[in-house]
């Protein structure tokens, strides 16, 4: 199988497919140390803004796979009007960024942890944020269809913060044709007060990504991204001048997506923003290592290789 009929995007990450090793005390033992480091990850104070400028792709890591790296974004100024750390954002050059580490506890099922940073807006270089507990979950391929996935990250603020913790649920969807690929994520972030539905709160917020993209060479595709946020699903409007406009952040990306051997994956990308919140100008660059330290050389197995060749 070439690595064009493989490999898969994060937004702009491109990976191999790989076979997952079998289960075994070592990969249990590291499965709750895992758990245990995202129960004691530092809390967020907040939010964090619209800037991950990431399309999460149908497939997840592999069984016993780990995957670190870095995604660092720049708006050029930004413009939200949004406040980091008691300073305004407008008209301020921002820069976030966010470590990453991922785990796939099994094919179709991985764990993770996101720590951000930001500087900017008379702000050094300091700890913004972590996004506790991510999980994402892939289902069974359906042939002549769109793949679907979802992607489930908690948000918890500090001790003695009023600023409530989140739940941000993302609906991944992927078609692929020929040597294309459709990618399209939609996000609603809720206060957990609106899924019980016992404290009166703002409705859920809805973000949107998507990208198309075209496989280039074996290790190459470029694409055009489409991002943004509209805010509360019950008072969403078009880009025509209102009031919510000027809270609405929407860009357009042209990206690059390397696959650098076996395990570095990197890609960069040039937006920009289209409606008055959004930063005239965004640099996006991703950079992820994801290897096997439980490690297996084994052949993909014949559901695995049927799996991936549906379409």
């Amino acid at each position: 199988m070439s690595f064009g009929d493989q490999c898969i995007l994060k937004g702009c990450r491109l990976r191999l497919g790989r076979v997952p090793s079998l289960l075994s005390d070592r990969f249990l033992r590291s499965v709750l140390l895992l758990s245990l480091l995202l129960v004691l990850v530092p809390k967020t104070v907040c939010a964090t803004p619209f800037t991950d400028f990431i399309i999460y792709p149908y497939e997840t890591p592999e069984q016993g796979e780990v995957s670190i790296g870095t995604w660092q974004t720049l708006l050029l100024p930004s413009k939200s009007g949004e406040n980091l750390f008691s300073s305004p954002q407008y008209n301020a050059n921002i820069l976030f960024s966010t470590y990453v580490f991922e785990f796939g506890v099994t094919d179709w099922w991985t764990l993770g942890t996101y720590v951000d940073f930001v500087s900017g807006a008379s702000q050094t270089y300091s700890y913004y944020q972590t996004r506790a507990i991510t999980s994402r979950i892939r289902f069974p391929k359906i042939p002549d269809f769109i793949d679907p996935a979802i992607q489930i990250e908690y948000w918890a603020p500090a001790a003695g913060s009023t600023v409530p913790s989140f739940f941000d649920f993302i609906l991944i969807g992927e078609k692929r044709v020929g040597r294309f690929v459709f990618d399209i994520n939609t996000s609603f972030m809720f206060e957990p007060a609106n899924l019980g539905g016992s404290v009166v709160s703002i409705p859920p917020g809805f973000a949107y990504a998507s990208g198309l993209y075209y496989l280039l060479a074996d290790n190459v595709n470029f694409g055009i991204e489409a991002f943004g946020e509209t805010g509360p699903v019950t008072n969403m409007y078009g880009m025509g001048g209102t009031a919510i406009d000027q809270i609405q952040q929407h860009y357009i990306f042209q990206s690059w997506n390397f696959a650098i051997g076996d395990h570095v994956d990197w890609n960069i990308g040039i937006g920009t923003g289209l409606s008055p919140s959004s930063a005239p100008l965004a640099i996006k660059t991703i950079f992820e290592y994801h290897f096997k330290p439980f490690g297996s050389g084994e052949e993909e197995g014949n559901q695995y290789k049927e799996e991936q060749n549906i379409h």
